[in-house]
């Protein structure tokens, strides 16, 4: 095989520096066994370990850490059974890998059957190299083929025809088996749906009995009525929570929230900047009297600072204003429940609906409980292995990337080497000492002072404020200056020291705020008295729900699973698209408010819209890429137009800028905007759900990628062309498609290649992870909360823009599968990496909160029908385009292959008749559960609650009160609905669909503790000026160098929040 070097297009005009993406797959016409070797070179030595999942996630979603050693993880991961992926991951990871493995089970038979049979029929006797001046006398009638040409579609000589029958045949055989393929996988992923759904795990959950309906009459739109129409289904109707119009409520949450966070950084601020002119005044001190200390006395110093945080972070601290809305285990919540209730008496109480908000359930916080214990222990490795340069950082950053971003605490603590990646968490040990004892007695006696003074406020609950708890006027005092004489921090800072901020124009909240407009101001004042406002205000209206809006939604919950189900696909009005579309297998999590009020004519109009936008997005997005490949010309632009002439006169470091980073900055931005900009659309839809939105992002992002990845690169004319070509003559797509489709198949081998060794590489490694944690962690991150977020927050798979990926890879595998057979070592080798990669992540990575139920794999499937289309319509078009030669080796004008050709029309339309017949026969089954296996769902839901029963017994034999499980009293150890009772569970289920703006929680400013009583004082303060902010510095403090360290989780925090309802 030989190599041609071909460069790159040189911009002369506006046009074509506007084309220079539209064919540049053609550009790699005749790329080398070379150009592999530089694109196997770039994707390896990536290759890295990452398993937060083996501690950061609860008991039941762990998975026991592989062998150490580069390598030794493969085996354990190949050999782990489908079930874990089920248990561990759930159904959205295990479809997503057994997609891949569907992937490999087309590509692997047909790479072994095609490449022995059509790479000798190409190659062997083909035109070659020496074809068009060897053969005959007329070279300008064929061009040579070189390269990787050789083993394709068009080295077949001209006096060799009869050799397309074989290209026809297998592409009969690659359209046969994949559909078969298709038909095998999906049956499989319908009855392991159903297996999943009909779970008596599953069942337990409210999404698995509530229906979501929308566009309801007005007259329907009352509990009454619903109750009387869905009453005719098996078992009757539980709950019903009428939708109600939240924003405005939501709009305040949303403020106080943000309003808190500021409040809780300044405060913070506040504390660190007090405690370093501390430590200031203390190092000129002993300058001036000219004690200078060792390094070994320095190190020993800040040695008993840490031990000294660590013993603060033990001990409970100060709290002002707690609300006592925040229940932090279950047993807290289910202790509010009325006693002796039970199951059966719940339902027969199933008519009685619940519109109040439960008090004590705290805002759905992604988080975990008993992993963040050892989150030391798993970073550890990494922090050594990867990250070891990190330790060489010189001192003036040390404070600022020091990998641990928190203290490293001597004996009776953690080991130094665990806390190098816990981003300042300070794991309980009930044996280490308070270390009070070792303080000086004035210092301790100080520090006890203000401590009892703040609690002897806190306890008189605001008496001071003189303010009714209702009362929004009175929820703050007004600030005086005067206030602060005696101020703790005022030892250390002046006034002037203090975070200020810039008020909004024009009293516009959603607004952010510009440096030098708008009105300065404290942060911490103004913040005090915005969220005590606030706070009140939100209160009020959470006891008032009434005097919101009712919306045309309700979500239904029935006593059975099978009900839901009829529910959902009988006709429930008789006017057309009433009552209409009903959704079940919701999440309470998931559920999009904002689109709760959508009518049915809305949602038509916003579906035009934005359909209308993705097809001006996916045919113009090539204007602003191509813009990109300009801004990498435009040297040579401004030497032939004149208005750019400017650009000569540009310093050389400054071109340098615009013509290298600038084009890849620009063009990097734009792919992370895409998915944003798809998802916005997607929403702006008016669909009802997260999972609704990832599925049509799927749709829209696969439209995209097959256009701008495969179509614009691969055809020669700018897209606005093809597209004009295509509307004046339709039935020149198969003559558009093989003209330029074969030309780019050498592009394709090295982007699937370098695709599978990069992303493998990438997913494996986790670099943006692994920079948050160790960079920007130590950068960014101030406050305990910001911390505490970041530790405990794992990579997320957002299966929109997942998925589409690689079906576009296996897409373009299609279409060459026959032009081009030798891309079937490619797919074979990506897709099996993406398998083995993807297994790891899904076991040892990635946490997946939400899951769709597997919803995206028939999509996928479906879309690889594309592929399947295109292949067919560019071998009609290639048949028909075939020609023989004269003895002179002039081309006839007879179609040799027209037969071919015809057969090929004939498999197109059978395969399209195929996908109909498919989703007609599948497509009720991807959502809905049949009603013959309903028996069969109760048999194992009665032996599954014999076994909880005898479960929750064993636990506690001696137990009074048998609707009270004991596990649910213990922090941490209730992790799903299984795990407990019957009435334990109907009672917290009945908050599963109320909105979240109900049950958003008063937050908690939380503030870490110092040994100058700066933190202890600012709560009494806080407290003093307002009775309606809950501030706290419980289990956090101040380590050696003025960083944040924590102990525990937010005092915010509730554990019932990690309950999937």
């Amino acid at each position: 095989m030989s190599s041609t070097s071909t460069a790159g297009p040189v911009a002369t005009n506006i046009g074509s520096a506007f084309n220079v993406t539209s064919g540049k797959a053609q550009l790699s016409n005749t790329q080398s066994a070379g150009a592999f070797a530089a694109s196997l070179a770039a994707g390896l030595a990536l290759f890295g370990i990452h398993q937060p999942r083996t501690f950061l996630v609860p008991e039941k979603e762990r998975t026991d850490p592989p062998p150490k050693g580069l390598w030794q993880w493969i085996l354990p991961v190949l050999r782990t059974p489908k079930t874990q992926f089920l248990q561990k991951s759930g159904l959205d990871a295990y479809f997503f890998i057994r997609y891949l493995w569907l992937l490999l089970k087309i590509f692997a038979p047909m790479a072994a059957l095609i490449l022995p049979i059509l790479l000798p029929i190409n190659s062997v006797g083909g035109k070659g190299p020496e074809f068009a001046t060897g053969i005959y006398s007329n070279g300008t009638t064929w061009n040579n083929v070189t390269g990787l040409n050789t083993l394709a579609f068009g080295n077949v000589r001209p006096d060799q025809t009869n050799r397309y029958w074989a290209h026809l045949v297998l592409a009969i055989v690659v359209v046969g088996w994949s559909c078969w393929v298709f038909f095998d996988e999906l049956r499989d992923y319908i009855r392991l749906r159903q297996a999943y759904l009909t779970s008596p795990q599953h069942r337990l959950r409210a999404s698995a009995t509530t229906v979501l309906v929308s566009s309801i009459p007005k007259d329907w739109c009352t509990p009454e009525s619903l109750d009387g129409l869905y009453d005719v289904f098996p078992g009757g109707v539980r709950n019903i929570w009428i939708n109600r119009n939240y924003d405005v409520l939501n709009d305040k949450i949303q403020q106080r929230n943000k309003l808190a966070a500021a409040l809780e950084v300044a405060e913070t601020n506040l504390v660190r900047n007090a405690k370093k002119a501390q430590m200031k005044q203390a190092k000129a001190e002993a300058k001036k009297a000219g004690s200078k200390q060792t390094k070994k006395e320095e190190k020993e110093q800040k040695k008993i600072a840490d031990q000294k945080a660590q013993a603060m972070a033990q001990l409970d601290g100060v709290s002002a204003n707690d609300p006592h809305q925040v229940k932090h285990s279950i047993g807290e919540v289910l202790r509010q429940r009325p006693r002796k209730e039970s199951r059966e008496n719940s339902q027969d109480r199933s008519h009685k609906k619940r519109f109040v908000p439960i008090a004590g359930v705290g805002q759905g916080i992604q988080a975990v409980g008993q992993g963040l214990t050892t989150v030391g222990h798993g970073l550890a490795n990494v922090g050594k292995t990867m990250l070891g340069g990190f330790r060489s950082v010189g001192k003036e950053v040390d404070e600022k990337l020091n990998t641990t971003n928190g203290f490293v605490p001597t004996e009776g603590g953690v080991a130094g080497d665990q806390l190098q990646a816990t981003g300042g968490f300070v794991p309980i040990d009930e044996d280490s000492a308070t270390l009070d004892e070792d303080r000086p007695s004035e210092e301790r006696a100080s520090q006890h002072r203000v401590r009892d003074s703040a609690m002897a406020d806190v306890q008189r609950r605001g008496s001071d404020t003189g303010s009714d708890t209702g009362s929004i006027a009175g929820s703050v005092k007004s600030y005086n200056e005067d206030d602060d004489y005696d101020a703790t921090w005022r030892k250390y800072l002046k006034p002037k020291d203090r975070d200020t901020m810039r008020l909004p124009i024009f009293g516009w909240t959603w607004m952010i705020s510009l440096p030098l407009v708008g009105k300065k101001v404290d942060t911490i004042h103004y913040c005090r008295k915005e969220v005590a406002r606030l706070n009140v205000e939100i209160e009020d209206d959470q006891r008032h729900p009434e005097k919101f809006p009712i919306m045309n939604s309700a979500f239904v919950q029935f006593n059975h699973q099978v009900a839901a189900h009829m529910a959902c696909q009988s006709v429930n009005h008789h006017m057309p698209k009433q009552m209409a579309p009903r959704m079940v297998e919701i999440s309470p999590d998931d559920v999009i408010w904002d689109n709760m009020s959508i009518t049915w004519w809305q949602s038509y109009i916003r579906t035009f819209v934005v359909l209308a936008i993705i097809c001006g997005l996916v045919i113009g997005w090539a204007i602003p890429v191509s813009f990109t490949g300009t801004l990498s010309q435009i040297e040579n632009l401004s030497n032939t137009l004149s208005w750019l002439a400017w650009i000569q006169k540009l310093p050389p470091w400054l071109l340098a800028v615009i013509q290298g980073i600038l084009p890849q900055a620009l063009l990097a931005l734009l792919l992370v905007l895409l998915p944003m900009i798809l998802r916005l659309l997607a929403k702006t839809q008016g669909v009802p759900t997260g999972v609704s939105v990832e599925i049509s992002v799927q749709k829209f992002y696969f439209a995209f990628l097959f256009v701008q990845v495969f179509l614009v690169v691969s055809i020669s004319s700018t897209i606005t062309t093809v597209v004009q070509q295509i509307a004046n003559s339709p039935q020149s797509i198969p003559t558009i498609l093989a003209s330029n489709i074969p030309k780019a198949a050498n592009y394709f081998f090295s982007y699937l290649l370098l695709q599978a060794l990069s992303t493998s590489a990438g997913a494996l490694l986790q670099v943006f992870e692994l920079i948050s944690w160790f960079i920007l962690g130590p950068l960014m991150d101030s406050t305990a909360r910001q911390k505490w977020s970041r530790q405990i927050s794992l990579p997320q798979t957002q299966w929109g823009t997942f998925f589409p990926v690689y079906t576009n890879l296996a897409a373009i595998g299609f279409i060459y599968a026959v032009i081009s057979p030798l891309i079937l070592v490619f797919n074979v080798i990506t897709f099996g990496l993406f398998w083995i990669v993807y297994r790891y992540n899904s076991l040892y990575v990635t946490k997946f909160r939400s899951d769709t139920g597997g919803l995206l794999f028939p999509t996928a499937v479906n879309q690889l029908f594309v592929g399947l289309y295109v292949m067919e319509a560019a071998l009609i078009g290639l048949f028909f385009l075939v020609t023989t030669a004269d003895a002179e080796g002039n081309a006839t004008s007879n179609s040799p292959c027209k037969a071919q050709g015809i057969i090929m029309i004939v498999i197109l339309i059978l395969t399209i008749a195929y996908q109909i017949l498919l989703n007609n026969a599948f497509s009720p089954l991807y959502r809905y559960l049949p009603i013959t296996l309903e028996d069969d769902a109760a048999a194992r839901d009665a032996d599954f609650a014999q076994a909880q029963e005898m479960q929750h017994m064993n636990d506690d034999p001696e137990r009074g009160d048998p609707n009270v499980n004991p596990a649910a009293t213990v922090s941490g150890t209730i992790e799903d609905l299984s795990d407990l009772t019957p009435a334990e569970r109907d009672y917290l289920v009945q908050r599963a669909f109320q909105h979240e703006a109900l049950r958003a929680k008063r937050p908690v400013v939380w503030i870490p503790r110092d040994d100058l009583g700066v933190a202890d004082d600012e709560v009494y303060r806080t407290q003093r000026a307002s009775k309606h902010i809950w501030i706290s510095d419980q289990y956090t403090a101040l380590d050696g160098k003025a960083r944040v360290v924590y102990r525990r989780s937010p005092p915010d925090f509730s554990e019932v929040d990690l309950i999937e309802l």
